[in-house]
């Protein structure tokens, strides 16, 4: 009994580090809305020129005190801007509201991912988010997806849904390590080494994807 006692707790403590490898290897993109876009994967992140298409120089750099004053993170499982001088930093069940002008996180925070702060969202962890520029937020956990009103700050009625080809036409993705809305009626959807273009007008994946997260693709993320 005492062996497979052991067993079991052997057994959680690997899915707990296998999970955390997994968080770790995850890419999460956002747009800074400034021509800017950001890169993380584990403790580090790339600045990236959206104009020029490729990395700034200099990075990555580490996810600190120094680069991200206030965060008390030292890696993000996904980031939005929410479009007015906010953006919103998200670590397994907490999250953190960063004032963009003043570069460093609100006061008051970190709190954590409930229904008393996201109405109507039923997941305690967010994968991916993403600011769709029609008033509507994306939020994605595991194969699930809820659209989230921003003027009303509660999930719409008929959410979750699940991620498939029914509701995301084209996107070969069970679930998504990350969104980002380029700001050019494209969104880029990224799972592992792969990624999509998402028309936003269409509603459908474009033609000729999925493609990997290469130099060739995204020059200058490497990390």
């Amino acid at each position: 009994m005492r062996v497979k006692s052991l067993a079991g707790v052997v057994l959680v403590i690997l899915a707990y580090c296998l999970g955390s490898l997994e968080a770790a290897e995850r890419l999460t993109v956002v747009n800074w809305l400034d021509g800017k876009a950001y890169f993380f994967r584990g403790n580090q992140y790339i600045r990236f020129d959206i104009a020029r298409d490729r990395a700034d120089p200099g990075y990555p750099k580490p996810i600190d005190e120094r680069n991200w004053p206030g965060v008390p993170f030292e890696s993000f499982d996904s980031l939005i801007n929410w479009g007015n001088g906010k953006a919103y930093i998200f670590h397994n069940h907490e999250y953190v509201r960063f004032d963009i002008a003043r570069n460093r996180a609100d006061p008051g925070y970190p709190k954590p991912i409930d229904h008393e702060n996201w109405h109507g969202v039923p997941f305690k962890k967010f994968d991916a988010i993403v600011n769709w520029g029609n008033g509507k937020v994306y939020i994605v956990h595991e194969d699930q997806y809820v659209r989230f009103d921003v003027a009303t700050e509660r999930t719409d009625p008929g959410y979750p849904k699940p991620i498939n080809d029914g509701t995301w036409k084209g996107v070969p993705f069970e679930s998504f390590d990350a969104i980002v809305n380029w700001g050019n009626g494209k969104a880029y959807i990224f799972k592992g080494n792969q990624y999509v273009r998402f028309d936003i007008g269409n509603d459908r994946t474009d033609a000729g994807y999925p493609k990997f997260v290469e130099q060739e693709n995204w020059k200058g993320v490497r990390f």
